[in-house]
């Protein structure tokens, strides 16, 4: 049995990562993504396990990967047969663990990640900001409110350098790690959050137009970031990028096809009806356009 370890954020997996439900058949899901549409092409010689979760921030991603990678090594599992596939997130995005007593009370609540089977008697779970002043409900319960609204909207937004300092670091650890043990990596990403273009508008092709970003990589604008722009394969065939640099989002946009569900938000909406609903074009990708995603573009890279 050869193993696919996949993770990523809602564009993964839309729904909270439960580790202990991996088995689940998923392709009538309502919200299928990319890795249930390429257990179907692979076949049963292969495993494909989808540890997205719903507004995972990048350094979780890893992770999550790590985390994973040591458990099926140790099940005796050969590094050779396994595979792994990121979809990287924005940047501005971080994870916070809390120790917090388990109940019932807390599965209801979104912005969590805990990704390990036993996360119920560890004591504690990682609080995902999302990279926005998130909802109330889980920060308010974790009693992290003002703190997180402090660090979000004073913070974050107006010095990303730490985030994205701390993914360059471990994004490093994954490969490091893999290649000892003969893992195989590729990534992909939920939009662009390498140009200089996307960088300027917090993220994505600006106005959602895959034609404006530029190969040029805001991490050279910073002399503390040029370190790890060499060692990092974002520019193989192992990364795969949509034009310059873009990401599923803007794939999915322009490669829409008339009659099919564009979102998983807009059924039976056309890309033109569901902008006068949601003006900044933005949407998770229907599980047909995954579908087509897998098939035309994933499987190539693969």
């Amino acid at each position: 049995m050869k193993y696919v370890l996949t993770t990523g954020c809602s564009f993964t997996k839309n729904k909270r990562l439960d580790v202990n439900r991996l088995k689940e058949d998923l392709y009538n899901d309502p919200r299928a993504s990319w890795p249930e549409f390429l257990q179907k092409e692979l076949g049963e010689d292969y495993r494909v396990l989808n540890l997205g979760n719903a507004t995972n921030d990048n350094v979780s991603m890893v992770r999550i990967m790590l985390y994973h990678i040591d458990r099926l090594i140790k099940d005796g599992v050969d590094g050779k047969d396994i595979m792994c596939i990121t979809q990287w997130s924005d940047p501005v995005r971080e994870s916070v663990y809390i120790k917090k007593e388990y109940n019932e009370e807390i599965e209801k609540f979104g912005h969590l990640l805990y990704y390990t089977p036993t996360w119920k008697t560890d004591g504690g779970v990682f609080y995902l900001t999302g990279g926005f002043s998130p909802p109330d409900g889980a920060k308010d319960y974790l009693g992290i409110s003002n703190a997180i609204k402090y660090w979000e909207l004073e913070v974050n937004w107006n010095n990303i350098l730490n985030q994205t300092m701390s993914w360059l670091e471990v994004w490093l650890l994954l490969e490091k790690t893999s290649n000892e043990l003969g893992i195989k990596t590729y990534y992909m990403s939920m939009r662009n959050p390498y140009s200089h273009e996307a960088f300027e508008c917090h993220f994505g092709a600006p106005e959602n137009n895959s034609d404006i970003p530029t190969k040029k990589l805001w991490f050279n604008n910073y002399e503390i970031l040029k370190p790890y722009v060499s060692k990092l394969p974002i520019d193989t065939p192992n990364h795969w990028h949509y034009k310059n640099y873009n990401g599923l989002l803007e794939w999915t946009i322009d490669n829409r096809i008339d009659g099919v569900d564009v979102f998983q938000e807009s059924p039976n909406m056309t890309y033109d009806e569901y902008l006068k609903v949601q003006s900044n074009g933005w949407g998770h990708p229907s599980p047909q356009m995954m579908e087509k995603f897998v098939k035309e573009e994933l499987l190539l890279m693969l």
